[in-house]
């Protein structure tokens, strides 16, 4: 096959940009079932599509090595789905999904996959799986084959259709995360962080620890949100139409700056610092650490090149929204206290699309804790 696009994908180092993910469409190394629509390609990602195939499991399954995705569901009781239609999925669930997209890598490409902000924030968690791979969410170099979702909505049922996209696949050469070192280096040009008066984060205050760490934000007046039990379903074919009243409380501003939150339940709360991803980098959320608690920390986890950041820096950071759910016990957060970290990634060039220009970002312009784009304003 004639390479086209960019470059050849072997002298590709760091994760895609836009054009270099339309080049793996035109050179037939990325396929869907259906077209891949404009609106799927992302700064450095691409939104991935729910098929009509689905099935209701028992539970989470991984094939073998050597065994493809088909061979693992035969082995259990699997429920078909029909997505051609509207479909509820239950709460507590697990629902195996196979997307439209499929992948025939080359050798020199890897992928990994994360869910959407916006599907993170209404807690409902997607994984990734492939054929012969026992392992979530990463796919080798050269992988080719089908994709599949798992899915499990854990505060609320949910309306799906195929064709809505619920996780998104970052495409890479080599990943080439920045040191510690060298985002101190970079913060001394470009800084990477700022208060929300709008000042950049004091360079000496900034804990680094394989990425930038992060705190959350309690002096606010609406400090986050927390999910409560609902009746009704969520429509994700409906974005903007639901009343958020139904499905959340908000919580305000804690006295002593401390809030409790309790084992189970799933909140949405936000950083102290605003965040800034210059347009050649791209940055993943980790959690802070395993020994400060067990609970998850931002489904999604992934942010497009220029966001809080702009075309040229006139943007001064954006607060990171954080999805917290604590699994063992109750946990008490104060004002301040680190919660996640970034990890910053270079790109393999500056990329020719850019978060929040356009206007076509949900998210672009949040100062504080926000709400999915399901829900009406």
């Amino acid at each position: 096959m004639n390479q086209t696009g960019p470059s050849r994908f072997n002298e590709v180092h760091g994760a895609l940009t836009t054009d270099y993910l339309r080049s793996l469409v035109e050179n037939e190394h990325l396929g869907s079932n259906m077209t891949i629509a404009p609106q799927q390609f992302q700064p450095a990602s691409l939104d991935l599509t729910l098929s009509a195939e689905a099935y209701k499991l028992p539970g989470s399954i991984l094939p073998l090595r050597g065994e493809t995705v088909r061979q693992a569901l035969s082995s259990f009781h699997a429920r078909s789905l029909d997505l051609s239609k509207p479909t509820f999925l239950d709460r507590g669930q697990v629902y195996l999904i196979r997307l439209n997209e499929t992948l025939n890598l080359p050798d020199s490409v890897g992928a990994y996959t994360n869910n959407k902000s916006s599907t993170g924030r209404i807690d409902l968690q997607t994984r990734t799986i492939s054929d012969g791979n026992p392992r979530y969410e990463k796919h080798a170099r050269g992988y080719c084959g089908d994709l599949w979702v798992e899915v499990i909505t854990k505060s609320f049922d949910v309306c799906v259709t195929a064709g809505i996209s619920l996780n998104q696949a970052i495409f890479y050469g080599e990943r080439a995360l920045l040191s510690d070192a060298e985002l101190k280096a970079l913060m001394a040009d470009v800084p990477l962080m700022y208060t929300k008066e709008g000042l950049p984060w004091n360079i000496d205050e900034v804990v680094l620890d394989h990425g930038l760490m992060m705190s959350v934000d309690l002096d606010q007046d609406v400090v986050g949100f927390v999910a409560k039990k609902s009746p009704e379903p969520l429509f994700l074919d409906r974005p903007g139409t639901h009343d958020p009243r139904e499905f959340f409380d908000p919580i305000r501003r804690p006295k002593n700056a401390r809030l409790l939150l309790m084992k189970g339940h799933f909140y949405i709360l936000s950083t102290l610092e605003y965040l800034r991803v210059p347009t050649n980098l791209a940055v993943e959320m980790l959690p802070y650490e395993t020994t400060a608690g067990e609970f998850r920390a931002h489904y999604a986890g992934f942010f497009d090149p220029g966001f809080g950041y702009g075309v040229c820096g006139e943007v001064l950071g954006t607060p990171a929204v954080l999805e917290v759910r604590p699994y063992d016990d109750d946990l008490i957060l104060r004002h301040g206290q680190p919660i996640c970290k970034m990890a910053y990634e270079r790109l393999c060039g500056t990329t020719e699309q850019i978060y929040g220009v356009g206007g076509s970002n949900h998210y672009a312009h949040q100062r504080g804790p926000r709400l999915s784009k399901y829900f009406a304003d």
